[in-house]
């Protein structure tokens, strides 16, 4: 089911994401419609993402809660794979082809023919930069072979879901709450 994870990532159990994808909120720009980003992001999916007009891909990605992002792992031919994926974590607006190529990303990762081979391998991301992740932007500026269409198999983030940890109380506390709690009087104020 893919190669292993990092060996940093794997010591704090990290794993593919795509169970915290919102799959509907997820889009790519410039996606073949008979090879879609959804093809790419499926496990158990055959098919794969294809560019349409011209090499670049602007792919949009939401995650139902916040992750820590460790890895991304891509796959594709060797000729037609991206070389190179600009990354942008929570971007502050949505991205367009023109701000891709020009704003600064959150990082940048060169892509080798062994990275993207059979089902690609994990390349590791600046972890420190990827710790509270809503959105990601991945913005695709062309492939290993210049060839007119970038195809990416599959792809995959590795990571952990963000624990959100706030007030709890006590299992006494927890007993002792009734409606009245709800509607603001508190278990105290009984």
């Amino acid at each position: 089911r893919g190669p292993p994870i990092p060996k940093m990532a794997a010591q704090q159990s990290h794993y593919d994401l795509f169970e915290q994808l919102e799959l509907p909120q997820c889009e790519c720009l410039n996606a073949a419609k008979d090879h879609t980003l959804r093809s790419a992001l499926t496990p158990s999916d055959e098919g794969f993402l294809q560019s349409d007009a011209d090499e670049e891909l602007l792919i949009s990605l939401r995650f139902m809660q916040a992750v820590r992002l460790s890895a991304i792992v891509v796959a594709g031919p060797a000729a037609s794979a991206p070389s190179e994926l600009r990354i942008f974590a929570n971007p502050p607006a949505p991205l367009d082809f023109d701000s891709g190529r020009s704003n600064a990303p959150t990082q940048t990762l060169p892509l080798t023919p062994a990275d993207v081979a059979r089902e690609g391998r994990p390349v590791e991301l600046r972890f420190v930069h990827f710790q509270t992740v809503r959105e990601l932007t991945i913005f695709v500026p062309g492939n290993m072979g210049n060839e007119e269409e970038t195809v990416i198999a599959r792809l995959r983030l590795i990571g952990l879901p963000v624990e959100q940890t706030g007030a709890k109380r006590s299992e006494a506390e927890q007993a002792a709450a009734s409606k009245a709690d709800w509607l603001g009087s508190g278990i105290h104020g009984a």
